[in-house]
């Protein structure tokens, strides 16, 4: 009796030894199986964000690089980008772009940009600014309460035309005027450069897009995206332009690399000239010299600063 109470407990003893070693095998296994599960979720992790960051600043690159050369052949005239990549984010991208007109020595804060973009590409841009119509041939821009200049297409007819030329002797003295003129019909660029009074000198000239058959509009074209040449006249604008477009050939080999389909159009009226407007910057006496001229279809004053 006494030895096999002794074997029954010794089978119990055994039995709860082997189910608390089973216990700890589970837990070992359990908490072995954790930590790999762990390191691997936080290699994947850590790939991911890699990952990430590596397409996401290429494809901010590439979009960044593009938008460069479209503003040598296309944006609001009279204007100068600086383009910078200020946010990652995951599968997304963010590029800012400070957009500042520049008038003789003064420069104005016009507008910021943001560029979205994701894996694929480019999605979608905003805005800082905005623009609001005060009359058929005023509009104005905010929040730096300053005009924009408005444009007239050659072979187009509109309702009203702007002619700010007349408006030059209500200004004082001490202002420097931006001011887009609208020409009667396209010109080569040597042949605007020679036109010009010789105290005057462009900063933008408009670039021809059109349809060339004739039109009514309603209402001029806006300043917002228009193609054109920058060449800024003052030393500061030089110094902070990266265009340098020197030529028409110039211009539309930009404009091949840009958008190729835009190319095909434009270069067919190289024949007739590209040229239907230039925005000018200077005092009112110097732009009073245009007044008269046989080629303005229409000038529109735009952004005005103090002189000194």
């Amino acid at each position: 009796m006494k030895d096999q109470n002794e074997e029954n407990l010794k089978s119990i003893f055994d039995e709860n030894s082997l189910d608390k070693t089973l216990k700890k095998a589970k837990r070992i296994t359990f908490l072995r199986t954790l930590l790999i599960s762990a390191i691997v979720c936080i290699l994947i992790v850590f790939g991911v964000y890699r990952a990430n960051t590596w397409w996401i600043n290429k494809k901010g690159s590439e979009i960044a690089s593009n938008l460069i050369i479209r503003d040598a052949v296309m944006k609001a005239p009279n204007t100068i980008i600086k383009t910078e990549t200020i946010d990652i984010g995951l599968f997304k991208g963010t590029i800012k772009r400070e957009v500042y007109k520049v008038i003789e020595n003064k420069v104005i804060p016009w507008d910021s940009q943001e560029v979205n973009y994701g894996l694929k590409g480019f999605y979608s841009t905003s805005f800082s600014s905005y623009s609001t119509k005060i009359d058929d041939t005023t509009q104005l821009n905010f929040p730096s309460g300053q005009r924009e200049m408005l444009y007239y297409v050659p072979q187009f007819k509109y309702k009203t035309y702007s002619n700010d030329l007349l408006k030059l002797k209500e200004y004082p003295n001490d202002k420097y005027i931006e001011m887009a003129i609208s020409f009667d019909k396209s010109y080569s660029l040597n042949e605007v450069k020679k036109m010009m009074p010789n105290s005057i000198k462009p900063t933008w000239f408009w670039v021809n897009n059109y349809s060339k058959k004739s039109d009514f509009r309603d209402a001029p074209e806006s300043g917002q995206w228009l193609f054109g040449i920058s060449d800024p006249s003052s030393k500061l604008g030089q110094a902070l332009s990266t265009s340098n477009v020197k030529s028409e050939s110039d211009f539309l080999n930009r404009l091949k690399k840009s958008n190729k389909n835009d190319y095909q159009f434009i270069s067919n009226r190289q024949k007739d000239g590209l040229i239907i407007g230039v925005v000018v910057t200077g005092t009112k006496e110097n732009l009073l010299l245009l007044q008269g001229q046989p080629y303005v279809k229409a000038s529109s004053i735009g952004a005005i600063v103090e002189k000194y």
